[in-house]
């Protein structure tokens, strides 16, 4: 029972993580867990005008959402490896070389994202936002919140697990490993 609650803790922990980080990071960390959706959204989602476009990519360059992306996904390897032990290693290292190599196409993906969600103005009023010193403050302190968070998020996680773990052994509910 304790290898389930431990092995769930591991699968619930990656989970937790991405929601940590998209509600800890409204404008950019988070969009790495919508990875797999993203083309179905792109394909739903017509394109911004120019001048929309434009100022998307300069929040998405202010904010550094390529790099931050990445890095999630980065942080997130080990835990897919494991999960995933049956995927040979070259995969995920071709994986990440594509990710870092193709970083303008993911920037693209996620223009129409945000201009379905914002309107001229708020992008503006965002971009501004992000010039400002407490908007450079933000950027600059949210990777250790999001960190932070992730690791409160896992020892939270793994106070549930063990908990419901152990209740169903109290129940005498037998789950195989």
């Amino acid at each position: 029972m304790v290898r389930l609650a431990a092995d769930f803790v591991a699968h619930t922990t990656v989970y937790m993580e991405s929601h940590v980080r998209r509600v800890h990071s409204l404008l950019g960390t988070a969009l790495a867990v919508l990875l797999l959706a993203v083309p179905v959204a792109s394909a739903q989602t017509p394109a911004p005008d120019l001048r929309k476009a434009a100022v998307i990519h300069q929040i998405l360059e202010e904010i550094h959402a390529a790099d931050q992306m990445i890095a999630v996904m980065e942080a997130a390897l080990p835990a897919q490896r494991a999960a995933l032990p049956n995927i040979p290693a070259v995969f995920w290292d071709r994986f990440m070389a594509a990710a870092r190599a193709q970083r303008s196409q993911l920037v693209e993906t996620i223009v129409p994202i945000y201009s379905q969600r914002f309107d001229l103005t708020e992008l503006e009023q965002l971009l501004a936002f992000y010039k400002t010193p407490l908007g450079q403050r933000l950027l600059a302190v949210q990777p250790a919140i999001i960190q932070d968070s992730a690791q409160a998020g896992q020892a939270w996680g793994a106070r549930l697990g063990k908990e419901i773990g152990e209740q169903l052994a109290r129940e005498g509910v037998v789950v195989k490993p």
